[in-house]
């Protein structure tokens, strides 16, 4: 008895952590988990959001491509310190992207020269000014409107809260596997409560994993005094802290000795014969036209890692250089952990199931704010006073559960509807989510509440039904000419707007605006709600 008495008095003790540690921070964590998931397809989301993308890369080689590249290059920034070539793949659009480094400023002050590459006619690309799906996964690390430094602390504290919330959502349901296979619908708080268990259950591994390696990023930001006890605090020690983690990467200082560059098609072809079956993703040459040059061409991404395995060749001579060292064992960790959060690596099937945990971990939050306020309204009796606390925790529900996917909607509206010669466009559209989201606060407040949830939900429905429509009002690359053409990425983002949208409407057609009840009734199902949130150990 002294045991149980123990193990439920440590499991109430957890119960009210596990409540706190998840709602103190629960804003932040829900725009974490939402923007994070829209990052899992960052390059997707930026070829629908640059329409002027070409739709296929057509039929060029890999080889006619690179030359195509280095080319323009050699004719923009004649005097450049580095050039790269961004080859077509799978993920990161049709075009070939170029940039060159350059040694001095241009006539417009800029150290760059960087262009986007027709891969048929080799003619630059006026791709519109957007943030695109980076901007997204930029935001679920770094916020906005905020210092950089500040962003990451202000992340980092609450995933550790939410890791926190994790563990001890672990020891609080001792029947969990049991929870995962209850749903119990229309049952006001129960059912609120077991959706929070099978989201949490359903997404466990995937939160533990996210959350820890989430942590594990900003290791040296968190707890510099692990490197600075290990490797010192100057320059020197930083240097060799940077070349244990990313050993092997050879660029010579230029001798100042003019040469010319070899062509390309020999060392590509030597990659592609030490990599049959892989994409060359990029070629780069430092220090172009010296005699230390050094070219270094990279592939895709292979297994569970966040390094391309590249190759470098004396741009000169063509002749290949020695293999990079080994990586060491705790950088290999570390790498695989980051790749793990980062999901680069993962084909289309995996890169869903990432998605769709991410927002799973999204609606473990949201249901979880829904039910810490519903076992409050369901503590007061029939004639109390609702607490302003109360009305402003559950009209603040409201903007942060369904503002936020309204911000987004309007983020991707914006992109179609700014003119395309805004000054700062891609930073306006982004304006776009934040003043949408901020509305949304304000209506709830100002709405009452059941009819505020209806609306814009409603709204929330309609922008992402219409959103297809938008894109063949706006653009020639609708659903129907993206079918034709097999470009899924487009044709997928529009089916998946409309796919939400529809979701939306299945959730709107079961809220409906409360009228008044029997008091019998009323306390039956006070009593019912008590009784499901007295289990959770809210």
């Amino acid at each position: 008895m002294a045991t149980q008495g123990f193990h439920g008095a440590f499991r109430q003790s957890m119960a009210w952590l596990h409540t706190w540690s998840g709602l103190v921070l629960s804003l932040i964590l829900y725009f974490v988990f939402i923007t994070g998931s829209f990052g899992y397809f960052n390059s997707e989301i930026d070829h629908w959001m640059q329409p002027e993308q070409p739709a296929h890369v057509g039929t060029a080689s890999t080889e006619e491509l690179a030359r195509l590249g280095f080319d323009h290059l050699r004719r923009e920034a004649p005097d450049a310190s580095r050039y790269f070539v961004g080859l077509p793949a799978a993920r990161n659009g049709t075009s070939v992207r170029v940039f060159a480094s350059l040694k001095t400023p241009n006539e417009a002050g800029e150290r760059f020269v960087e262009a986007h590459l027709d891969p048929l006619t080799g003619q630059p690309v006026e791709l519109r000014d957007t943030g695109g799906g980076n901007a997204l996964y930029r935001m679920h690390y770094a916020l906005h409107y905020m210092p950089y430094e500040v962003a990451i602390y202000i992340v980092g504290v609450a995933t550790l809260f939410m890791l926190l919330a994790i563990i001890t959502g672990i020891v609080v349901h001792k029947k969990i596997f049991v929870d995962f296979f209850t749903l119990r619908l229309g049952k006001g708080p129960r059912s609120w409560l077991d959706s929070h268990n099978i989201s949490s259950v359903l997404a466990l591994p995937f939160m533990l994993m996210i959350t820890y390696s989430g942590l594990v990023f900003y290791t040296f930001e968190y707890s510099p005094g692990v490197m600075f006890l290990n490797m010192g605090v100057d320059q020197e020690a930083q240097d060799e802290m940077s070349a244990h983690l990313y050993p092997g990467i050879d660029r010579p200082e230029p001798s100042g000795i003019e040469a010319s560059m070899i062509d390309v098609g020999g060392p590509l072809a030597v990659a592609q014969a030490r990599w049959p079956g892989s994409r060359i993703r990029f070629m780069d040459i430092f220090h172009p036209g010296d005699e230390a040059a050094r070219l270094r061409i990279g592939k895709t991404v292979d297994g569970v890692t966040r390094r391309a395995s590249t190759l470098q060749f004396n741009a000169v001579t063509g002749e290949p250089l020695a293999k990079p060292p080994a990586i060491p064992a705790d950088a290999v960790f570390a790498d695989s952990v980051l790749a793990m959060h980062e999901g680069r690596f993962a084909n289309y099937y995996l890169r869903w199931l990432y998605f769709l945990s991410g927002l799973l971990g999204a609606a473990m939050i949201a249901t979880g704010l829904l039910l810490w306020a519903k076992k409050r309204r369901t503590r007061l009796g029939k004639n109390m006073t609702s607490p302003r606390s109360l009305i402003f925790i559950e009209r603040t529900n409201l903007g942060i559960i369904v503002g936020l996917p309204l911000g987004i909607a309007a983020y991707f509206w914006a992109n179609r509807l700014l003119p395309l010669g805004l000054e700062a466009r891609a930073e306006w559209e982004l304006h776009c989510l934040f003043l949408v989201w901020a509305l949304s606060f304000a209506h709830a407040g100002a709405r009452e509440l059941a009819r505020a949830w209806r609306e814009q939900l409603g709204l929330l429905a309609a922008l992402f039904l219409l959103l297809p429509l938008l894109n063949a009002v706006t653009t020639d690359v609708h659903l129907g000419v993206s079918l034709r053409q097999g470009d899924w990425v487009r044709a997928g983002f529009d089916i998946t707007a409309l796919a939400f949208g529809a979701a939306m409407c299945l959730v709107w057609r079961r809220l409906t605006v409360p009228e008044p009840r029997a008091a019998s009734e009323s306390g039956a199902k006070e009593a019912i709600g008590r009784e499901a949130l007295n289990e959770a150990g809210a």
